[in-house]
C-alpha cells in the first residue's frame, strides 16, 4: 500500500476527471486529494484547499504524487521527485486553453515525469510508479531562470509594449 497525494492546484477550474479517478485509488492505497473547485467528493481523505506548507509536506512525504500538468510538476522535479501528471484539457472545460497539454507532451519526452493521458490507467500507473520513475529519473531538470536576465527580458517587453500602444502587432522574439 502506497501513500498517494493528489493535487489539482489552486485555480478556478475544476478537475473532476482527476479527482474521481484519484478517489478510486483509495481501495488499494492511502490517498489524500486536494480537490480545489471540483464538485466530486472522493471516498478518501480530501480537502478543497490546503495550506501551501502543509501541501508541500504531504507531497514530500508521499510515496507517489499525482498532479495537474502545472507548476507543481517542476516544483517536485527540483526536489528529486518524479510526479505522475495529468493535463487539464480545454475541450473538457478543465482549463481555458490547452497549455497543460502542450507542456506535458514536451515534458514527457524530456523531463522526469510520468504522463497519464487516460485516467483509466491511473491505478496501473501508480502500481508501476517505482519502475516507471526509475526509467525517467535521470532526465535533466531545466535550470532555474536567472533573475537578472528575466528582469531584463520583462523590462524590454514592457518598454516595447509601451512604445507600440495597446493595439500594435506583437512579433515573437526569442531570448536565448
Amino acid at each position: 500500500m502506497a501513500s498517494v497525494v493528489v493535487t489539482v492546484g489552486m485555480g478556478r477550474w475544476p478537475f473532476d476527471r482527476l479527482v474521481d479517478a484519484a478517489g478510486a485509488l483509495s481501495d488499494r492505497h492511502e490517498v489524500f486529494v486536494q480537490t480545489g473547485t471540483s464538485s466530486v467528493r472522493p471516498s478518501c481523505e480530501h480537502l478543497p484547499w490546503v495550506d501551501p506548507d502543509e501541501l508541500e509536506r504531504r507531497m514530500l512525504d508521499a510515496d507517489v504524487v499525482i498532479t495537474h500538468a502545472g507548476n507543481t510538476v517542476r516544483w517536485l522535479q527540483r526536489r528529486g521527485r518524479v510526479p505522475i501528471a495529468v493535463a487539464r484539457e480545454a475541450d473538457r472545460n478543465e482549463m481555458g486553453n490547452d497549455h497543460q497539454v502542450h507542456y506535458l507532451r514536451s515534458e514527457q519526452d524530456l523531463g522526469p515525469v510520468i504522463a497519464v493521458w487516460d485516467v483509466q490507467r491511473l491505478s496501473l500507473t501508480v502500481e508501476r510508479h517505482a519502475e516507471l520513475a526509475e526509467e525517467v529519473a535521470l532526465r535533466p531538470v531545466p535550470p532555474i531562470a536567472d533573475p537578472e536576465r528575466l528582469r531584463v527580458v520583462l523590462e524590454d517587453l514592457s518598454e516595447r509594449d509601451r512604445r507600440r500602444g495597446p493595439f500594435a502587432e506583437h512579433p515573437v522574439r526569442r531570448y536565448d
